[in-house]
This record gives structure tokens, sequence and C-alpha cells, in this order.
């Protein structure tokens, strides 16, 4: 007679590991993978509008997210200016909120991206280790799938690529300063609102950089664009550096709602 298997049961502490193992993993993917389904307030006031379309590359966590507004009555037969938004920590994509109104869509027929990253990552982090963010468990930039995304929309639409703008406030700003530096012949030109970065990694830029900030920033201290201001200064670079006086952190919707803004960075892309 055949002996039966001794039946083992599972003990309440096994139990209880298993259920947190697997809360911890439904957490893990749903935060990592945030961006693949999380909409930004602009995108919420102009749902009609933005697209989200994807990437995919080698960098962690291999997908990417980016919603996308065409140029009103996009004709494939001419090229267009590209704006790429690149949101700060609270989640803000002020350019593209203010492109999207009726009266700025008219006046400036831009192709608009904006990428949407990780909670936990950054666009790019300087090499200098005095002017990085803190971040408590490490993560790759994100900053790979955005240059993904322009290659992406350059193979698809009538893309003018001489006038590919890179723009952001906080953290976006911050890696529009750094991009400049990195990838010095993917951009047209960068517009960069209440941003950090080092100003030792600016000797590689090459196109235009205007630089907003508020001198009452309490959040990200204004002696940041100072720095970078002194350095590009010393170095020549074609750099605006413009103090708002008075004015905080949030001065998105003051910067890129002002069409002498977008006036201005069109006349040195031409």
């Amino acid at each position: 007679m055949a002996k039966k298997k001794k039946q083992y049961k599972r003990s309440t502490f096994d139990k209880i590991v298993n259920v947190i193992c697997y809360v911890l993993l439904v957490y893990f993917s749903i935060n990592e993978f945030s961006h693949l389904y999380r909409e930004l307030d602009t995108i919420k006031k102009a749902p009609e509008l933005y697209e989200r379309h994807y990437t995919f590359n080698s960098t962690f966590p291999f997908v990417g997210s980016y919603f996308l507004m065409k140029p009103e009555g996009y004709n494939p037969k001419y090229k267009y200016p590209l704006v790429v938004d690149l949101h700060g920590i609270s989640k803000h994509a002020y350019a593209a909120e203010q492109l999207a109104d009726p009266k700025f869509r008219k006046r400036y027929p831009f192709f608009v991206m904006i990428p949407i990253a990780p909670v936990r990552a950054f666009w790019l982090s300087p090499n200098d280790k005095a002017y990085r963010m803190p971040r408590n468990i490490p993560y790759p930039d994100h900053f790979t799938h955005v240059i993904t995304a322009v290659n992406d929309l350059k193979e698809e639409y009538q893309i003018d690529e001489n006038k590919i703008i890179l723009t952001g406030h906080s953290m976006g700003a911050s890696a529009v300063i750094g991009a400049l530096d990195r990838y010095p012949h993917t951009f047209s030109a960068g517009i960069a609102s209440a941003g950090a970065w080092s100003p030792n990694e600016i000797s590689n830029i090459k196109k235009p950089l205007f630089i907003y900030h508020g001198t009452n920033d309490r959040q990200v201290p204004v002696s940041f664009s100072m720095q970078i201001k002194n350095a590009a200064r010393s170095q020549k670079k074609l750099m605006d550096v413009l103090f708002l006086k008075g004015q905080g952190h949030s001065i998105g919707t003051l910067v890129y709602g002002n069409s002498r803004v977008w006036d201005d960075v069109l006349k040195v892309v031409k």
C-alpha cells in the first residue's frame, strides 16, 4: 500500500510574509510604471488636444510615455517647430499648458510634446554632487526616453530640426540646462524657469538658452541661476538669465504665458 505524502501547511507567519511580498510587488509595479498611465493637470485641461504615445529603449524602466499636441491645421507639406516641455516634481507642464490656449495655438503652430517621468526619476542629474537633488534610492535618469521620443517624431512628422525647443520648470528646467550641454546638437534652444544646474557643466552649450528665476524663490534659490549667469559670462555663452523681482518658485505661467518669451526664442532659431 502506497504511503500518502505528508501535507505541509503554511504557517501564519509565512502567509503574512507572502501577503507583504504581493503588496510590495503591486506597489512597485504601480509606482515604477506610473508614467505609463498618469496624466498631468495640463492634459486634463485639454484632453482633446493631447494624445498619449510610448517609447522603448534600453534604459530602465525600458518604456517611456509622452503626450503630443499637433499644430492646428497640420499640413505635411510644411515643417513645424517642436516644443518639448519637461514637467517638474510638482508635475506642472506650464509651457504646454499655455501653448494649448486657442490664442497661442493660432499664433504659434507648434508640435508640443510632454514627456512623463516615473515618480522617482529625474530627467537629468549633474555629475557635480553638490548640485544633485537628493534621492533615497538610485534610479536611472529618464532623459534618454525624451531623446527617443524626439527621434520618433522626426521620423513620423514634418519637424523642423532647426526649431526644436526644449523647455521646463523646476526639475524640468534643470534638465533643460543639462541637456543643452550634453546634447548640443539635438536642440535648437532652451527655456528654463526656476531650475538649478552645476555652473561647471555648461561649457559644451552651443545653442541659445533663456533662464528665468524669481528672486524670492524659496524652493530653488535664485543663487543657482546667478552662478550659471556668472559662469556663462566668463565663457561667453549665448545665454540670457532674467530675474523676476519679487516672484517665488511658481513662475511657470508668468513665463510661458508671455508671448514675448516665444517671440524671442523664435528669433534665435531662425
